[in-house]
């Protein structure tokens, strides 16, 4: 049996609402599952919308589509959102066999810092000459 907390009136355990004074019976558990589920709610609806690009400017033309895919993740581990033109599914090739350039886009209040990322990504020494000193031994049979 259910007490209602309003009259203290004895209810069936299957009731909704107290016969006697029209309160709803809702347990303390059932309000703080209520609550912790609003909660829940509130807080993908918060992750979600600090995911949006609100002002979004352009951090980088890239032509080179590894350095391009090297900066997303470098923005990426930093926890900065950004997005382009592409999509992830298709490659874009232009007359000449060359690749179109992607512009990426940042928030506007993080330009700063992606702009200094990419001079980071950019200038970094790409040196695979390291990788490969093991293969420059090897010969075909």
């Amino acid at each position: 049996m259910k007490t209602c907390h309003v009259c203290g009136v004895e209810c069936e355990n299957d009731a909704d609402i107290c016969a006697v004074c029209g309160a709803e019976l809702k347990t303390f558990e059932m309000y703080e599952q209520e609550l912790q589920q609003k909660a829940e709610v509130e807080a993908k609806k918060a992750a979600e919308e600090a995911l949006i690009i609100k002002k979004p400017v352009i951090a980088a033309t890239v032509e080179n589509v590894v350095a391009a895919e090297i900066y997303k993740d470098v923005l990426r581990d930093n926890g900065i959102n950004f997005t382009c033109d592409e999509s992830d599914d298709s490659m874009q090739i232009v007359f000449g066999g060359g690749f179109s350039a992607v512009e990426i886009y940042v928030n506007e209040d993080d330009l700063e810092i992606a702009q200094q990322l990419y001079e980071n990504v950019v200038n970094a020494p790409m040196d695979f000459e390291e990788d490969f000193e093991e293969f420059e031994d090897f010969e075909e049979v």
